[in-house]
Order: structure tokens, then sequence, then C-alpha cells
């Protein structure tokens, strides 16, 4: 529906004089984007035309796929915009949007209402002028792009553009259907992205509502976002201290045991070997033939049981059978897992008895621990 013809429905489609939106093409940086690209777009704009922004306005022309790399423009008079930003309808195009169109086909439309000539140069380029204005661009479009391999004749007869069209070497037709008998693809109308271009959107306005929405948030996010830079710094630096201080302790720890417990030989385990290392000088000094301190041996013994799934139920001590230990395990073979756990930290250790629990799931196994044990 033509403007100013009456209300338009949220489905229909307002038609403003084309004679008054021109399309335009720029030369414009591929790497801009957004807000970039429409100042540059200005700028080109205002160095080639002349135009200042209080007088005109202007809308890119971004076809599907192009929302960040549109070369088009929509350049119209700004009162004129302004008056149709209150227009209804599902969108507001300049009128040779609306005609139907496909690529290699141009379509030419007469309107006697508005005596002018609508015309569509394919998905992406369209004017509307006066027709003697209108040949003069359809002969310049001629000499700069490639020809068309179809033209669609629409709209009321014209003589001067009737007799140009004849006088071209391209098939001009009717109808959509006379296109595709061509092998050309049939026309579309809107059918190329064209509610896209609703000239009552300012996506330049848009970024700035959006920004001015965002705004308050900024600098609680940015101090936020500081407080945690900062707490992490501090964290990483802690954690790097107490790395520091942990290596330190290490290296202090073994050379004191290199020093005083292991002086050859390679340090493994610091707390087995110095566990040994003493009780080897607690024998010697008490001249005890088992060779192991009872309660130092209990305590070497104790924790290789705690890693183990067993659970004890007896310690006992003499001088001539050594430690006697039973634990209730879950079968026979934990029995010989637990001897060879206690034989890999340096016990030595026999099953003496294994039998199963009466009234109970499990074994009870007894283990000779020391010398005594060690003899078969």
């Amino acid at each position: 529906m033509r403007a100013g013809q009456g209300q338009a429905s949220a489905d229909q489609v307002t038609l403003v004089p084309g004679i008054e939106v021109a399309l335009l093409s720029l030369d414009l940086p591929g790497r801009l984007r957004g807000q970039a690209r429409e100042q540059v777009a200005r700028r080109q704009l205002a160095d080639r035309m002349g135009l200042s922004e209080e007088d005109t306005a202007m809308r890119p022309f971004a076809r599907p796929g192009e929302a960040d790399r549109w070369t088009g423009v929509f350049l119209m008079a700004r009162e004129r915009l302004d008056a149709w930003r209150g227009l209804a309808g599902r969108a507001v195009l300049p009128d040779y949007l609306a005609l139907p169109t496909a690529e290699d086909v141009w379509t030419v439309a007469h309107d006697p209402e508005t005596a002018s000539v609508q015309v569509r140069l394919g998905p992406g380029d369209g004017f509307s002028a006066a027709p003697a204005v209108t040949l003069a661009l359809l002969e310049r479009a001629l000499a700069e792009t490639p020809p068309p391999a179809g033209i669609l004749r629409l709209g009321a007869p014209s003589e001067a553009l009737d007799a140009w069209l004849r006088d071209t070497a391209i098939p001009v037709t009717q109808s959509g259907e006379e296109i595709a008998a061509l092998g050309l693809p049939e026309p579309q109308t809107l059918a190329h992205g064209e509610l896209l271009c609703d000239l009552r959107n300012d996506p330049l306005a848009a970024r700035a509502r959006l920004a001015r929405q965002v705004l308050p948030w900024r600098w609680p996010l940015l101090l936020a976002g500081l407080t945690v830079l900062l707490w992490s710094a501090a964290q990483l630096i802690a954690i790097d201290r107490l790395d520091t201080r942990r290596e330190a302790v290490a290296t202090a720890t073994r050379d004191l045991v290199r020093e005083h417990f292991v002086p050859t030989g390679p340090i493994l385990d610091i707390r087995v070997q110095v566990s040994r290392a003493l009780a080897e000088r607690r024998s010697a000094a008490t001249g005890d033939e088992t060779g192991d301190d009872p309660i130092a041996l209990a305590g070497r013994v104790a924790e290789v049981i705690a890693r183990s799934e067993a659970q004890p139920e007896e310690i006992s001590y003499t001088r001539a059978g050594g430690l006697t230990l039973v634990l209730r395990l879950p079968d026979f073979a934990a029995a010989e897992r637990i001897a060879t756990l206690l034989d890999e930290a340096g016990i030595a250790a026999t099953v003496a008895e294994s039998r199963a629990r009466e009234n109970a799931a499990g074994v009870r196994s007894t283990f000779q621990i020391g010398d005594a044990g060690a003899r078969p």
C-alpha cells in the first residue's frame, strides 16, 4: 500500500515514493563493522555530494548475510524520513523495492499515478525516476554493468520507455512465467531481504539506546572484574610463596636425611628410610637380637595396615616369637597382599595361619612379624 492511501495493517508494506529515496553504492573497507562503517559511509556521502547530516538521512541497504558488510545506502531528506517514521505497516520501503526481481533480470514498471518509472536492476539495486531520467539511468547501467539476460516489463504503457526497450537486444517479457521460459529464475517479490530495509529502523540510534542502557552497569561490572583480578593475583602470589617454602623445606629435609640417616643411595621414602635407620640404631644400642625395636616395628606395621583393607583384631609381642598380628580380611588372597605390602616396606612377615571366620564373612589371618617370623 502506498503512503497516503490509507492505514496499512500489520501484515502490509507501506511504499513511499522511490524518487525521494536514492539507493547508492559506496566503496567501504571490508574490515569496518557497525558504527564505524556507518560513520565512514556518511563521510563518503558528505565528500561526494556535499550534503550535511542535518538535511539528509542515511540508512544501510543490508541484504541477507551482509549485516556488517553492506556497501549500499539509502539517502533521503531528513524531513521526509521524519514524516515516514509514524507510518504503520510491517515495513516502510521505497516503491522500487516492491518490484519482483531475480538475479540477471531487470524489472521496469511505469506508474502514471506518480508519473515515475520504478526500476529494479536485480536484487541489489534499483531506483525510481521520471521517464526521461529513467532512460538515461538505464543507458548508464548498461554501460557500467553487464546487461541482464532478460527484462520484465510491468505497469502502464510508456511510449519512450517501450521504444527504448524495443531497441535493446535484451529479451523483454510481460510476466514471470515468460522469464522462466527463457531459462532464468522467476522474479520474486520481497523475497530478497527487502523487509530488512525498513526505513523506520535506525541501527545507529538502536546502538546508542543500548549503550545508554548498558552504561549504568559498566562501572559496577568493571569494579567487580578489577576486584576479582586483584584477588586472583594475590592468590597466585600466595601459592607461589607456599610452593617456594615447600621446596625449601623439602630440600632442607633431604639434606638432613642425607647427612644423618641415608649417607649413600637414593632417597625414595624419607619416612620409611628414617624409621629403618632409627630402628637399626636402637637395636645396636640395646643389643636386641631380633634387630627391631618392637614399638618402632609396630608403628611401621601400623602404617602399612592403615593403607590396606585389613581390620586389626589383635597384636602381641614376645622376645622369642616377635610380633604376632591378627587381622580380619575379606578373603584369603588379601592375606597374601598384606604380606607383600609388609615385605615391600622392609618388614619380614609370614602368614602363620588363615581360616574362615565362624558366623561371619571374611578371613581371620595371623602374621608373624620380625626375624622370628621370617624363618620358614
